[in-house]
């Protein structure tokens, strides 16, 4: 009777979650708990798991009748702006392998967004990396950005290699998992990785109160300023081109220096992993706020207040600090904290701030399309529909019009699965680790390196 129960609870839960419901669909999750109702009924009588089963069941499929599970609308795939010449050149050098995930090579036993996002951190090997610390000043602060960079053994910047700069996720550092992976394989390959450490992060201090706060992207265009300069100075002909890597956080961070930065942004192109353009949306994300987002929401508090508790006591009040320290999601937190510590006039305020689309108004004009419409080089940005942290859906309603915002630079590619800076590979995925994500940002700069070279020439002619 136990097991019955359970089962017919749990059942119910699973019809009623949209993770699920995208992984299995809802007309499959259903046919499961009606079969484990005949099974209980066989095993225990009708009467006993019928009148067990109905209460479980008239509730659930009440709440399912007048619940909007918000899934995305949108198929998997590519979208880019065919009339861009260097977008659309750049797309055709990209292998197509390399952008492909949906085909079977993903770990069959990670079954929803929730796996493949978490267990790939409890399993892979994350490499050790040899950094040199950099401090990069800030020009109108008494503050400086850490970049920890990597160099390939020959320690020789080579001009038909690459320099990347890497934005981490939200709670880490250069050796985070997926950042040291990429990195690892970048250095091996000859090319040159510069990773920005988050303000306050990575044992960095902070002179003044400004700590941290994710709409700020000018420690970004102090960070690929430096990097710009340096390959100008040890290059006669321009160097290697610099290309942009953020992930999660540092991805939002990342579209939205390009957006904001326009035409003065010194990278030559970017990818963007798991960072949504327009956070406006993530309150509408109640699920991540009720299952990821405490996890995410805990890390982030107990750094802040370690490191820089002193400085919060001087600028929020006791009722403010109170409720920061009771804020359950990143959304709360965000509103409790970073908006009256940063004087930002609310959560819609910051928001709009941060994300890349979040003065985004509609697609009628460039005025009314925001910064988006600022950008300036390729910048590809690429999403799970089961990614379980982010809100996709809502942000991405019309993925065709987003790519045509501006003058076309932007690129979308969302796969089915992949999970939140996931996409594990193989049976065993700690072989790859994070080998899809790696190669995917790396190819995508390769792509544009060659067409980037092949328009030059065409206008040299």
């Amino acid at each position: 009777y136990f097991t019955y129960t359970v089962g017919l609870f749990f059942s119910a839960v699973i019809f009623l979650d949209p993770m699920y419901v995208f992984e299995f669909s809802r007309q499959k999750l259903v046919m499961v708990h009606l079969l484990i109702i005949t099974l209980g009924m066989k095993r225990l009588g009708s009467k006993v798991a019928l009148y067990t089963a109905l209460p479980v069941s008239i509730i659930a499929f009440y709440m399912m009748a007048h619940q909007d599970l918000n899934l995305p609308t949108f198929s998997p795939g590519l979208y880019y702006d065919e009339s861009n010449y260097l977008v659309s050149n750049a797309v055709s050098k990209w292998p197509i392998d390399k952008r492909t995930y949906d085909d079977g090579r993903g770990t069959p036993w990670m079954m929803t967004g929730d796996t493949r996002t978490g267990l790939p951190f409890m399993f892979y090997k994350i490499p050790e990396i040899d950094y040199q610390r950099r401090w990069i000043p800030l020009p109108d602060e008494k503050e400086a950005v850490i970049l920890d960079i990597a160099f390939p053994s020959s320690n020789v910047i080579r001009n038909d290699k690459r320099v990347y700069l890497v934005l981490h996720g939200i709670n880490g550092d250069s050796h985070e998992g997926y950042v040291a992976d990429f990195v690892d394989r970048q250095v091996k390959q000859g090319n040159v990785v510069a990773v920005m450490v988050t303000r306050g992060f990575g044992g960095s201090p902070i002179l003044g109160d400004n700590i941290l706060h994710f709409a700020r992207t000018k420690d970004v265009t102090a960070a690929a300023k430096a990097l710009k300069s340096a390959i100008r100075k040890v290059s006669d002909d321009g160097g290697p081109l610099l290309y942009g890597v953020g992930y999660s956080m540092g991805a939002i961070t990342l579209s939205n220096y390009v957006a904001t930065s326009g035409a003065q942004c010194d990278l030559d192109a970017a990818v963007a992993i798991s960072g949504a353009l327009d956070t406006r949306e993530q309150v509408k994300f109640f699920r991540s706020a009720s299952l990821w987002q405490p996890f995410i929401t805990k890390a982030l508090r107990d750094t802040l207040l370690s490191s820089f508790g002193d400085k919060i006591l001087n600028r929020l009040s006791p009722q403010q600090l109170e409720e920061s320290i009771k804020a359950a999601s990143l959304v709360d937190f965000d509103r409790a904290f970073f908006v009256p510590y940063h004087d930002f006039e609310g959560l819609e305020d910051y928001y709009s701030r941060l994300g890349a689309m979040g003065d985004f108004v509609s697609y009628d004009n460039k005025c009314s399309q925001g910064r988006i419409a600022n950008v300036s080089i390729p910048l590809l940005c690429i999403h799970s529909l089961d990614d379980p942290v982010g809100y996709v859906s809502g942000v991405y309603r019309d993925p065709e019009k987003v790519v045509h915002t501006g003058d076309g630079n932007t690129v979308l590619l969302f796969t089915k699965r992949g999970g939140h800076v996931g996409w594990p590979l193989g049976i065993n995925p700690s072989k790859e680790a994070w080998k899809w994500m790696s190669d995917i940002a790396s190819s995508f700069a390769e792509a544009v390196d060659v067409a980037r070279k092949e328009s030059k020439i065409v206008q040299s002619k």
